[in-house]
């Protein structure tokens, strides 16, 4: 008797298996890429919106095609609602030029893993030092805000490229606080963004920035009486990892109720870093229609010793100078020389100025409710980067002309 009801369940659950199988349901579209630039675009970033496409089941894994080539892909669910939102990779484009690529989409979930090229993580400051790994995390506005800096390990979510590492600090400044690296690899796994010494004779990376007051890279800040301002008063907080890879990784940092010239605004900013790059793009959406009204700003600071920058009208900053990243520890931390960037559309573009501190870009959300810029950085001690501050402006303004030139997508299904 047992051993016929073992067979009857084996039975079962093979039926019950090749019932779901039989069910998965599949959609081919094509994807057209086309680089109209007079250059090559490398690592071009392509996003396709799923919720613009017509398909008819819930979307849980997609594989992309260059012919018999399958280029890495990831889906992402931005509002962490449970349901996939956007398709995105990352593509070499040559100049003049179009690609044409196949994707298919599933409703079974992915069966291949592809190498990661980001990371990120998140991370508990605890009593026992075990400092567990989070992915999101909420607290009242009324939380002072050094008891969260505290509360994380490395003060914030922490996410790099193979080029560069990234952090955010989980406090009302919300600083972008910066990693360089000499070689090109993944390595806050290992780093967990405090390289030890051992680590550095490797040619591991560190904090590279002394950031204090300042703007710091592109951090995001309000802007009254001439100065860039914190968000102080909100009645919560949150930060965690929308997105760990492989091939792009989100950072998501939200305000409800920010109290900001005379209203209250409910903001989320997303920082995106992907394969292969070292820039920064940063999303800014408002719930509010009102926030047309509202100006913020951004920048680069000017780097404490020898610091030499620029400002344009068009949205474009850089500077690049030498600074004591951690000043209370001066035998194990050098000086580092670094160079920092943030590029703004110019329809976000309201005015710029400078002050003692900082190169700054005050800006508004062109009579919409949402604003998006791009900030970057390197470090003098990259083994193939930029070793002075003419070199890297020349970047900078090469970077400005990429950053306008995207590449056209169109969708067939």
């Amino acid at each position: 008797m047992k051993r016929i009801t073992t067979i009857l369940i084996a039975s079962l659950i093979c039926g019950t298996s090749q019932s779901v199988w039989a069910q998965a349901k599949e959609k081919n579209i094509s994807v057209t890429i086309q680089n109209d630039w007079n250059q090559e675009k490398k690592n071009e970033p392509v996003v396709i919106k799923l919720n613009q496409l017509n398909v008819n089941f819930a979307i849980n894994s997609a594989r992309v095609w260059d012919d018999n080539k399958e280029i890495p892909s990831q889906i992402d669910d931005l509002n962490r609602d449970g349901d996939a939102d956007e398709l995105a990779f990352v593509i070499d484009i040559p100049a003049k030029s179009a690609k044409t690529l196949k994707v298919t989409f599933s409703s079974q979930p992915a069966t291949v893993t592809y190498p990661a090229q980001v990371y990120a993580q998140m991370k508990l400051n605890d009593k026992g030092k075990k400092n567990p790994s989070i992915q999101y995390l909420s607290v009242p506005g009324t939380t002072p805000a050094k008891e969260i800096y505290s509360a994380l390990f490395h003060h914030g979510p922490a996410f790099e490229s193979d080029l560069v590492a990234y952090r955010i600090y989980f406090d009302n400044r919300q600083s972008i606080d910066i990693y360089g690296k000499k070689l090109q690899q993944l390595e806050l796994a290992k780093s967990n963004y405090y390289s030890s010494t051992e680590l550095r004779k490797q040619g591991y990376g560190n904090d590279v920035l002394w950031a204090g007051k300042t703007v710091s890279v592109g951090s995001f800040r309000g802007w009254e009486n001439n100065e860039p301002q914190y968000i102080d008063k909100v009645s919560l907080r949150s930060e965690g990892i929308i997105a760990y890879g492989p091939i792009r990784t989100i950072i998501e940092v939200e305000d409800r109720n920010w109290e900001y010239q005379g209203k209250k605004l409910n903001m989320k900013q997303h920082y995106i870093l992907y394969a292969g790059h070292r820039d920064l793009q940063v999303n800014i959406s408002f719930k509010e229609a009102s926030v047309k009204e509202n100006t913020f700003c951004t920048g680069v600071m000017k780097v404490e010793e020898q610091n030499v920058g620029f400002l344009q009208a068009n949205g474009l900053a850089g500077s690049w100078g030498t600074n004591l990243p951690e000043k209370t520890d001066t035998i194990n931390n050098p000086r580092e020389t670094v160079g920092l960037g943030v590029c703004v559309p110019k329809q976000y573009v309201n005015s710029t100025m400078e002050n003692a501190a900082n190169y700054l870009v005050i800006m508004d959300t062109d009579g919409g409710q949402n604003l998006s810029y791009h900030l970057t950085f390197c470090t003098a001690k990259e083994d193939k980067g930029y070793k002075e501050s003419k070199e890297w402006f020349a970047y900078l303004r090469q970077w400005q002309k990429e950053l306008q030139h995207p590449c056209r997508i169109t969708v067939k299904p």
